[in-house]
C-alpha cells in the first residue's frame, strides 16, 4: 500500500491489513463450517463456530483501531470518509459468516441427498467472491487502475451464486417430495443465507467502483 501509506500511516496500513485478514479467515471458516455441517462432522463444526466467533471479534477490534488512528492523526483526509464507509460496510462479511454458522448450530436444518453439494458449491463460490473483493480492496490503495478486473470478477461470482441458488430452490420445491412445506421453507432460508456473502461482496464491489471514479476526478 505504498502509494497512500507513508510514515505514521504505516500503523493504519497494518490495521487495515489485519482487519481484512480477519474477515477473510472468517469467510474461510464459514465455508469449512458449511462443509462440516453437511457432512455431519459435528465436533469439527462446533470448533468452526468457536473460531468464526473469534475472527469476527478480532475484526471488530481492528476496525475500532483503524477508525481511532484515522481520526487521531487525520490521515489521508481526502480519502478518510471513503475508507471508513468501505471498512464499516465490509464488517457485514464477518457478521454473516458468524451468524450463518450460529443459525445452523441452533436450527439444525435437514440438508440431505442431492442438495448437499449445492449448498457447498454456493458457499464455495461465495468465498471466491469475498476473496476477490479483498484483492480489489488492496489494489484500491496501491494500483487503483487495475481494480476493474477485481470488480468484474466479483460480479461474475455473485451472478454464478444467483444461478446456483435458483437451481437449488427448484430442487427443494420441485423434487423433494419427502419434505413438508415448512422444511422446504427452512431450506430456502438457509440457501439465501449461504448465498448472502456473495451479495455483500457485490455491494462492496459497487462501492469500490464509485470510489475509484472519485479518485480519478
Amino acid at each position: 500500500m505504498k502509494d497512500i501509506f507513508q510514515d505514521r500511516n504505516k500503523e493504519l496500513e497494518n490495521e487495515i491489513e489485519q482487519y481484512l485478514c480477519c474477515l477473510h479467515n472468517g469467510a474461510m471458516t464459514f465455508y469449512e463450517g458449511i462443509k462440516d455441517y453437511i457432512h455431519n462432522n459435528d465436533q469439527r463444526f462446533k470448533e468452526r463456530v468457536k473460531v468464526v466467533i473469534d475472527h469476527e471479534r478480532d475484526a471488530d477490534e481492528h476496525l475500532k483501531n483503524l477508525k481511532f488512528i484515522l481520526y487521531r492523526y487525520n490521515l489521508i483526509p481526502d480519502l478518510s470518509a471513503d475508507i471508513l464507509e468501505l471498512m464499516d460496510a465490509m464488517d457485514d462479511i464477518g457478521d454473516v459468516s458468524k451468524q450463518v454458522l450460529l443459525d445452523l448450530e441452533v436450527e439444525k436444518p435437514k440438508i440431505e441427498g442431492e442438495i448437499k453439494e449445492d449448498f457447498i458449491e454456493i458457499a464455495k463460490i461465495s468465498l471466491k467472491a469475498v476473496e476477490t473483493l479483498m484483492g480489489g480492496v488492496r489494489v484500491f490503495f496501491t494500483q487503483v487502475k487495475t481494480i476493474e478486473d477485481y470488480i468484474s470478477k466479483v460480479y461474475f461470482y455473485e451472478s454464478e451464486v444467483d444461478k446456483l441458488e435458483h437451481e437449488l430452490k427448484i430442487k427443494i420445491f420441485g423434487n423433494s417430495e419427502c419434505l413438508n412445506l415448512s422444511e422446504k421453507m427452512h431450506l430456502r432460508y438457509f440457501a439465501q443465507k449461504t448465498a448472502r456473502l456473495s451479495d455483500i461482496a457485490e455491494e462492496m464491489a459497487i462501492k469500490l467502483s464509485v470510489f475509484k471514479f472519485k479518485r480519478g476526478i
